[in-house]
């Protein structure tokens, strides 16, 4: 399949193969040079990501409050 890389360097996958790889607006790829070209790789890192890892991105920066013991009217804050 052609495709046309634009004069920022860009190029259009096309939808059939975003479809059949998962690759949705965000998704990183790995590109890597390859004999006579490249490859792109779907970089699936952002898939994967456990509740541990999300720990901390609320910005919460109190003790820390057992699920059960949490007062959510006690510590709902207006933005």
């Amino acid at each position: 399949m052609i495709v046309t890389v634009s004069e920022k360097g860009q190029l259009v996958i096309p939808a059939e193969i975003r479809r059949l790889l998962g690759i949705t607006p965000g998704t990183r790829l790995n590109v890597l040079p390859d004999a006579g070209g490249f490859r792109a790789l779907v970089d699936d890192a952002r898939k994967t990501k456990r509740a541990a890892d999300c720990v901390g991105i609320a910005g919460y920066t109190g003790e820390a409050i057992p699920a059960e013991q949490m007062d959510v009217a006690k510590y709902a804050t207006k933005s």
